[in-house]
């Protein structure tokens, strides 16, 4: 199946469309649709005055985030309402991209709108991008590769590049099965993780075994806020909705032999490199 199949299924044409791949030079495309989507609709409406470098000619843009290799995740559609020179945008909307020092008057503001009826589609289609990513706007159709179920948060890649928000936990709790590959390799071990408030940095080591590994523990977390764990209590009953700041990673996976008693001596390591006992969460 190609991406120009899909269009017209869902009752559009192809024709008026325009495909768009951003890359990482000055933001996290994901990264940012997944925190704010209207921030990413107001980035992408400025673009450049050169041939083949902007929406003109296209009714419609299909807006996607790099993925694996070549491949590329979709985030949306958007309509292209209308464009004028950068300069003469909204002036709210120039505030908000003022960061990056664009010249307005050799810019393009397009006035984009956001199409909902491709939203089932967000953050689960992946397509096949082609050998040219440095080309990021184009109109050839492209492969299908995967489609993903909903809720589905993305593949599990390796234990080392474990990195994971609380919304994305959240997800993957409500719909272990849209997640299989997360649940199936974190059940498998056990492990030392670590939760980190991407607020202010502070860190909490902690260790998982026993049944279902690292995901039993984790899940724990999202049912209870804090696990259990007497500074993460008092941080949470003080602080409603702060747990929406955590970021879990994994810092050593243990052999399936290990007993309790040598998961609590490496957490107790690793407490002391990281010194989460003086400016962390852990209280002892």
């Amino acid at each position: 199946m190609t991406l120009n199949q899909i269009i017209k299924m869902y009752g559009f044409s192809s024709d008026e469309f325009k495909f768009v791949r951003h890359g990482y030079k000055e933001l996290n495309p994901l990264e940012t649709f997944q925190s704010d989507k209207g921030f990413l609709e107001t980035y992408q409406s400025f673009q450049s005055h050169r041939s083949g470098r902007n929406f003109r000619g296209s009714k419609y843009i299909a807006v996607f985030a790099p993925y694996y290799g070549t491949q590329a995740l979709f985030l949306g559609v958007w309509q292209v309402v209308s464009d004028k020179i950068g300069i003469d945008a909204p002036l709210s909307e120039i505030r908000k991209i003022k960061r990056f020092g664009w010249n307005l008057k050799t810019n393009v503001y397009h006035k984009l709108v956001h199409v909902k009826e491709f939203d089932d589609l967000s953050e689960r289609l992946v397509i096949e991008w082609g050998k040219s990513t440095v080309t990021w706007i184009q109109k050839k159709d492209k492969e299908v590769i995967s489609l993903f179920p909903k809720a589905h948060v993305r593949e599990f890649a390796s234990y080392d590049q474990t990195i994971v928000s609380w919304s994305e936990l959240l997800r993957m709790t409500e719909n272990p099965t849209g997640n299989y590959t997360w649940v199936n390799a974190l059940k498998a071990v056990n492990g030392i993780y670590c939760i980190s408030n991407t607020k202010n940095g502070r860190l909490y080591v902690g260790s998982a075994y026993g049944k279902n590994g690292i995901w039993g523990r984790w899940s724990n977390y999202v049912s209870t806020k804090h696990g259990g764990n007497d500074q993460l209590v008092d941080i949470i009953n003080n602080n409603p909705g702060i747990e929406e700041s955590f970021q879990f990673s994994i810092l050593e996976i243990l052999p399936n032999s290990s007993t309790a008693e040598d998961a609590i001596t490496k957490e107790s390591l690793w407490k002391e490199k990281l010194g989460s006992k003086i400016g962390g969460y852990n209280s002892n």
